[in-house]
C-alpha cells in the first residue's frame, strides 16, 4: 500500500513539474511588457494576428504556429524562420485563457526580418508527464502568405482550429478579424500606433488539397 501511494506521489510530482516547466518555456503570443514599436526607428517588421479555438477545454498542451521564410537562400529561410508558442493554463486542468472572446483567442504579434513569409503549420503538443512520452503531431498543407517590410505592421488574419476533432481530421480555417483584433491590441498595448497597421483584405488561405481537409 505504501509503495503504491508513493509511486502515485511520484507520478503526480512529475506530472506537475514537466507542466510548470513547460508552461515556464513557452513563449506567449502577446508579451505582457509593454511594445515600443515605432515605424521611424524600427530594424524588422511586425507581424499580427490571432488564433481561436472552438471550447473552453483545451485538448493539447501547447500549439506552435510555424512561420516560415520563403527566402530562396536556404541558410537565411532558416534564421528567419521561427514558432509563435501558444500555452493554455494547465495547472489544475486544461483551459484556454486567450485575449479574447471568453479565452477562446489568442492575440499574438511577432518582429521579423524583412521578407516574404508564410503561416505553414500547426503544432500540437501533448505531454504526458514523461519526456519519452511527449510528443507532437504537426498539421500542414495549408499556407497563409504574407510579406514583412522594415517599419511596418502586417495584419495576416485569424487562424481557426477544430481541435476537438481527431487529429486527421483537424482543419484550419482563417477569417479576416481586422478590426476586433486591432481593437482589443489598442487596450493590451497603447504605446504601438495600431492605426498604421495594413490590412491586406484580399489575403486568404491557400490548401493543399491532398494534405489537409476544409
Amino acid at each position: 500500500m505504501k509503495k503504491e501511494l508513493f509511486k502515485f506521489i511520484t507520478l503526480s510530482v512529475a506530472l506537475f513539474s514537466t507542466i510548470i516547466l513547460v508552461q515556464s518555456c513557452a513563449v506567449s503570443g502577446l508579451s505582457k511588457k509593454s511594445m515600443n514599436f515605432q515605424e521611424e526607428t524600427a530594424q524588422n517588421g511586425l507581424l499580427i494576428g490571432s488564433i481561436t479555438f472552438p471550447k473552453e477545454k483545451a485538448k493539447f498542451n501547447g500549439y506552435l504556429i510555424g512561420v516560415t521564410s520563403k527566402d530562396t537562400d536556404k541558410k537565411i529561410a532558416r534564421k528567419k524562420s521561427t514558432v509563435i508558442h501558444i500555452s493554455p493554463e494547465q495547472i489544475w486542468k486544461m483551459k484556454h485563457k486567450g485575449e479574447l472572446d471568453n479565452g477562446l483567442t489568442y492575440l499574438f504579434t511577432l518582429e521579423r526580418p524583412e521578407g516574404k513569409y508564410e503561416i505553414s503549420s500547426l503544432g500540437l503538443f501533448t505531454n504526458s508527464g514523461f519526456p519519452a512520452l511527449q510528443r507532437t503531431d504537426y498539421l500542414d498543407g495549408f499556407s497563409i502568405p504574407f510579406d514583412v517590410k522594415k517599419g511596418e505592421i502586417t495584419y495576416v488574419g485569424n487562424i481557426i482550429v477544430n481541435e476537438h476533432s481527431k487529429v486527421k481530421d483537424i482543419r484550419v480555417l482563417y477569417e479576416n478579424n481586422y478590426e476586433k483584433d486591432i481593437n482589443a491590441l489598442k487596450t493590451l498595448q497603447p504605446a504601438v500606433d495600431w492605426n498604421k497597421a495594413i490590412n491586406d483584405t484580399s489575403r486568404k488561405i491557400e490548401y493543399d488539397n491532398t494534405k489537409v481537409k476544409r
